[in-house]
């Protein structure tokens, strides 16, 4: 148990540095006698002796005054650096958040908005944690991440609060070579018999494949990857065709082969991004911050 404030380590501290109690007093503008009364405590409480006094002369600290004094200083300059973060952190200046993410969203949003977000705030921590959307929920219900930015694949409302921040129609993604590549748009009947490359579904919610299958087409589906990357490489390599939300941030695939994006003319639903947080997490002003941001770069 502490059995000295941090007010009495101050009149301590002061009293050294100004060689008196007298000077201490004047300097903090409060009463001689309370510093007085306030060094006699510490001695009482300590069992140590301080300060050597000689009359006309002031106060000298003795040796062990001196070592107890230093260790004392940093204690209050551990408690101001403490109190001007708790001040950071009620102003929203440091401290830190941890965001879940789809690997899609994590290069189109979140990636821009932190370093958005890293300038004006350069001393907060931002964790991101990228992953597939069961693994992203179990962090969020169990506080390894605040919040989650990901496509919308079903929450459980009596868990979960979402706010829309983008609706994702579907573009139809092809090799450069496809025989549909000269079309300016592309219709459901245009593809018709041709291959389908999928990306792997990663949570409950309906894929891009699903939602073309809803609307009657139905392709063969000779290619599946949980590898986006992968997924745009058999495409490049006209092997099928996919939809997206985010048109490649390149137009040519980690293989080298050229891709074009083409819109679709049909309305066959879309995919919704959200951010979302458990209904039990208390809110920050970082965070709201952040996710400020992130609507701003969609």
């Amino acid at each position: 148990m502490v059995r000295y404030t941090l007010r009495q380590l101050a009149y301590l501290s002061e009293t050294a540095r100004q060689g008196g109690i007298a000077q201490a007093a004047r300097h903090l503008n409060v009463s001689a006698a309370a510093i007085a009364s306030a060094l006699d405590k510490l001695e009482n409480t300590t069992g140590l002796k301080l300060f050597n006094r000689f009359p006309a002369q002031g106060m000298r600290l003795t040796r062990a005054g001196e070592i107890f004094t230093a260790e004392a200083d940093a204690v209050l300059a551990k408690a101001g650096a403490l109190d001007r973060l708790a001040v950071d952190l009620c102003a929203g200046l440091a401290g830190a958040i941890r965001i879940g993410t789809h690997y899609a969203l994590a290069q189109r949003i979140v990636l821009p908005a932190v370093l958005t977000f890293r300038e004006c705030h350069p001393d907060v921590r931002i964790e991101v944690m990228e992953g597939e959307y069961p693994a992203l929920i179990e962090a969020l219900d169990t506080g390894k991440v605040d919040a989650l930015i990901v496509f919308d694949q079903g929450f459980d409302p009596t868990r979960h609060k979402y706010d829309v921040i983008a609706e994702l129609p579907p573009q139809v993604l092809l090799s450069a070579d496809h025989a549909l590549a000269d079309r300016r748009t592309i219709s459901l009947s245009d593809l018709t018999d041709h291959p389908y490359v999928a990306v792997s579904p990663a949570g409950p919610g309906p894929s891009y494949l699903q939602l073309l299958q809803a609307a009657g087409i139905q392709p063969e589906v000779p290619f599946q990857s949980h590898s986006w990357e992968l997924v745009q490489a058999y495409v490049g390599k006209g092997l099928g065709y996919t939809l997206v939300g985010f048109p490649p941030m390149r137009d040519i695939t980690v293989e080298g082969d050229p891709v074009v994006i083409r819109p679709l003319n049909e309305k066959i639903g879309h995919f919704k991004v959200v951010i979302a947080s458990s209904r039990h997490s208390i809110g920050s002003m970082l965070i709201d911050k952040f996710f400020e941001i992130c609507r701003s770069s969609v």
